[in-house]
């Protein structure tokens, strides 16, 4: 079985005839291609989360996280172009130009916008993973000593301490971990980042890119 997948899934990165396939065919091998890119996917992701602390912080993982999943779905929307235009293009019949032609536009014009939508998405996280994060300003040890020195959500003392607009203090670590799941203090729930970024916390699209 694993043989078969694999088999299938190689015949889109090369240069393989379609003419002898028909359309579930081609669905099935478009479908496990994006299967197999999808756990190579999870596989990077697993790499960086066995990744020692001293090679890589836990609170920097989450736009690593991001950056490798957009990028996924950048390659995944690119994979099966190929496949299709010679599926569309493999007609032999004079009468099937104009299908073929028509097919052929709205084919190019839906994977544009995806493309294009796409590229941005790895364009913000390439912005996220290169700008310094910070989810508030540097507590003082008066301000830790008023919040009772432990941090709320690791339940420890306070590792480089900050404090969110709402004035509630916590782990620099644990603010941007949690951060990278929610966009409300944990407390109080005020809103403190702007909008939250899917994937940072390590998922993975459950879509399939058969297009």
């Amino acid at each position: 079985l694993l043989c078969y997948v694999m088999s299938h899934a190689i015949l889109v990165f090369l240069k393989t005839s379609v003419e002898s396939k028909d359309f579930f065919d081609l669905l099935w091998i478009a479908g496990i291609t994006d299967f197999v890119l999808k756990y190579i996917t999870i596989g990077f992701k697993c790499l960086i989360l066995v990744l020692p602390r001293i090679i890589l912080a836990f609170k920097s993982r989450g736009t690593l996280y991001l950056l490798i999943e957009e990028a996924s779905q950048l390659m995944r929307s690119l994979t099966p172009i190929q496949l299709w235009y010679k599926c569309i293009m493999g007609g032999d019949s004079t009468n099937s130009y104009l299908l073929e032609g028509t097919l052929i536009v709205l084919y190019s014009l839906c994977k544009f916008l995806d493309v294009c939508g796409r590229i941005g998405g790895l364009r913000k996280a390439l912005k996220i993973l290169c700008k310094s994060q910070s989810c508030g300003m540097r507590a003082t040890s008066q301000q830790c000593s008023e919040a009772g020195d432990i941090c709320p959500i690791c339940q420890a003392e306070f590792r480089e301490p900050v404090m969110l607009i709402c004035q509630h203090v916590f782990c620099d670590e644990c603010a941007r971990l949690w951060f990278d799941r929610e966009r409300s203090c944990p407390m109080c729930r005020t809103a403190v980042v702007e909008s939250l970024r899917y994937w940072k916390d390590g998922c993975t699209s459950a879509h399939f890119q058969v297009y």
